[in-house]
């Protein structure tokens, strides 16, 4: 397939995925938002990953300095929160709920039945 100049330009001044997503990270309600939404996702499938996932990407596009303050925040050791954020450790699911209250949400689970 051979793209048009038109197509090209377009590709050329469309907007980084990286950058993006990056600047998403600007937004509280976008982060409120998105944590919620794998919160609830992790809670009626069980499958932890993307919640997990969600909560590194906003642990790791936080403003400089702000590592130490979620880790203090959480009561986390600052270099295992580096070690997860790395990939090296995979949070057991307690600390992924402390690290909820380290970016500085609350948060409330209720119970329905089936």
């Amino acid at each position: 397939m051979t793209l048009t100049s038109k197509q090209k330009a377009y590709i050329k001044n469309a907007p980084k995925f990286d950058e993006h997503f990056s600047d998403s990270f600007k937004n509280p309600e976008y982060i409120q938002a998105w944590l919620e939404d794998t919160l609830t996702t992790f809670l009626n499938t069980g499958d932890v990953n993307e919640f997990v996932d969600c909560l590194i990407d906003v642990v790791k596009n936080s403003k400089r300095g702000e590592i130490t303050r979620i880790a203090n925040e959480a009561g986390i050791n600052r270099s295992n929160l580096y070690d997860i954020m790395n990939g090296k450790v995979t949070p057991r699911i307690d600390t992924a709920f402390k690290l909820i209250r380290g970016l500085g949400y609350k948060y409330e689970i209720k119970l329905q039945s089936a």
